[in-house]
């Protein structure tokens, strides 16, 4: 029986991890942890390097808290260049042995004045943002500022679910391992 150490307890990451877990491995035990309290894991990562550290060192931290098969990590940020601001999200995943894999990157539009806002005050993130604007209460453990800018069509859980699925592809994908193995 394979282990999964999910280093989240948002409710939503939790979701994408078993469905994308699942759409490979039978016989799973998830185990949900927080680490919220460490140093190098960002309450609210503000460009995409810190958004891609954070989601990095979520899984280097489990992995000397948690004996698994497997951990895995999500983390979304925004950040800001000549193009605007965006919301972006990384995924890292790392066996039992070490191997490490990571996915995403992604970019969505984000208003220039949430960022703003955020830069400027240190003691919020983007839910509280959002919750704000729809009028709602802890956006990111539903659909997440993604479902509200897409008018629902995507959701956070599929953005994460997408990312894991892609990022389990060195540990699962045949194809993937005999082109590694001939390189």
């Amino acid at each position: 029986m394979l282990s999964v150490v999910i280093c989240s307890e948002n409710p939503v990451k939790i979701l994408a991890a078993k469905e994308a877990f699942s759409s490979y491995f039978k016989d799973l035990i998830f185990k949900t942890i927080n680490l919220d309290e460490y140093k190098s894991v960002s309450k609210q990562p503000m460009n995409a390097r810190e958004t891609l550290e954070s989601a990095v060192n979520r899984v280097k931290i489990a992995r000397k808290l948690e004996k698994a098969s497997y951990y895995v990590s999500m983390e979304g940020g925004i950040a800001k260049d000549e193009y605007g601001a965006f919301l972006t999200w990384y995924v890292c995943i790392s066996s039992d042995s070490g191997k490490k894999s990571v996915s995403g990157g992604g970019r969505m539009p984000l208003p220039v004045a949430i960022y703003d806002e955020l830069s400027h005050n240190k003691d919020i993130e983007l839910g509280n943002i959002m919750d704000r604007i729809a009028h709602e209460e802890n956006i990111k453990q539903k659909g997440g500022s993604t479902a509200i800018f897409t008018g629902n069509r995507i959701q956070r859980k599929d953005v994460f679910k997408r990312e894991i699925i892609i990022a389990l592809v060195p540990f699962t994908s045949k194809a993937y391992k005999e082109l590694e193995r001939i390189s």
